[in-house]
C-alpha cells in the first residue's frame, strides 16, 4: 500500500474515532441537560402560544372596554331626587305614550335604603301591543333615570280580536338619592322610542277562523250584481241584496276597492292568518 493512501486511511479512522468518541461523550455527559433543554423549549413554545392567544383576547377586551366607556360617557345615568312614588309614576306615564302606550297598572312593592341612595321597587302589569311594550321597556332602560328592569313575564292572548296584544308583568327598581347630594345636578330626560318592530313572536301566524256570528256577507258564497262609482251591490249567501262601500266589513275582511272599468269588486280577507284577495266580477 502506498504511503499516501495509508496516511489518508489513518487520518479518516482517527477522525471517525474522534467524532464517535465525542458523540458518546456528549450523550453520556450532557444527555440530562439536553432533555431538560428540550422540555424547556416545549414549555416556552406553549407559553408563547398562550401569550399570543391572550394578546388576541386583550384586543377584543380593549375594544369592548372602549365601547362600554363611550356608552357610559355619552349616556350618563341619573338618580331620582327623592323617595316620591308620585314622581316615579308621573315619569313612567310620560314614557307610556304614542307608540310606547300600553294599559298599565302600578303597585309599589317596597323600598330598600342604603347610605347614599335608595331603591323603589315597583310591579307593573297590564296589556298592550307587543311592539308598544318593547318600546316602553326600551325607553325605560335607555332614559337618564337609573331604572333597573329585573323581570319581565309575557303571556299571549288567545282572543281572536286581540291576537296582536300580550299580557305582561314587569318588576323594576328605581334608584333615588339619599344623603348629601347638594352639588349633584340631574336631568331626567326620557329616551325616544325604539321605532317599528316588524315581528311579534307572540302573534300566532295561523289561528282559528272565527264564526260568522254577525251574519256578515260571505264573499265566497256571494255574487256581484251591480257596480256604481262608490258602491258594490252583491247578493249574499242568504240571497239578500247588500250595498257595500269601500271599507265596509264582510265575513273575514273588508271591501278593499272598486274597479268600474273592469267591473270588479276586490275584497281582502284574513282566513285565520292567511291573507287572501277575492275578486267578484260582473261577468261572473
Amino acid at each position: 500500500m502506498k504511503y499516501g493512501i495509508r496516511n489518508t486511511l489513518i487520518l479518516i479512522f482517527t477522525l471517525l474515532l474522534l467524532a464517535g468518541g465525542g458523540y458518546f461523550y456528549i450523550e453520556n455527559r450532557f444527555s440530562e441537560d439536553i432533555e431538560m433543554e428540550k422540555q424547556r423549549t416545549e414549555e416556552l413554545r406553549s407559553e408563547l402560544q398562550d401569550v399570543q392567544q391572550s394578546a388576541g383576547m386583550f384586543t377584543s377586551a380593549q375594544a369592548n372596554y372602549n365601547t362600554a366607556l363611550y356608552t357610559r360617557l355619552n349616556h350618563p345615568k341619573e338618580l331620582f331626587r327623592s323617595h316620591n312614588s308620585g314622581n316615579l309614576y308621573n315619569y313612567l306615564q310620560e314614557l307610556n305614550r304614542d307608540i310606547s302606550f300600553t294599559q298599565l297598572n302600578y303597585s309599589l312593592s317596597d323600598s330598600v335604603l342604603q347610605n347614599d341612595h335608595g331603591i323603589i321597587n315597583v310591579n307593573i302589569q297590564g296589556e298592550g301591543r307587543y311592539e308598544n311594550l318593547v318600546n316602553f321597556l326600551y325607553r325605560m332602560e335607555y332614559s337618564r333615570p337609573l331604572i333597573q328592569v329585573r323581570t319581565v313575564q309575557l303571556d299571549n292572548i288567545t282572543d281572536l280580536e286581540r291576537l296582536d296584544r300580550v299580557n305582561f308583568q314587569v318588576s323594576i327598581g328605581a334608584y333615588y338619592r339619599r344623603g348629601d347630594w347638594t352639588n349633584y345636578q340631574a336631568e331626567l330626560e326620557p329616551s325616544g322610542p325604539l321605532g317599528q318592530i316588524l315581528h311579534n313572536p307572540y302573534y300566532p301566524l295561523i289561528h282559528e277562523v272565527p264564526a260568522n256570528v254577525d251574519n256578515l256577507p260571505n264573499v265566497d258564497d256571494s255574487r256581484l250584481v251591480v257596480l256604481t262609482g262608490t258602491r258594490a251591490h252583491i247578493l249574499d249567501q242568504t240571497g239578500t241584496l247588500q250595498r257595500l262601500t269601500v271599507g265596509d266589513r264582510v265575513y273575514l275582511g273588508r271591501l278593499a276597492s272598486i274597479n268600474m272599468n273592469r267591473g270588479e269588486a276586490v275584497f281582502e280577507l284574513n282566513r285565520g292568518g292567511i291573507r287572501d284577495r277575492v275578486v267578484l266580477s260582473l261577468q261572473q
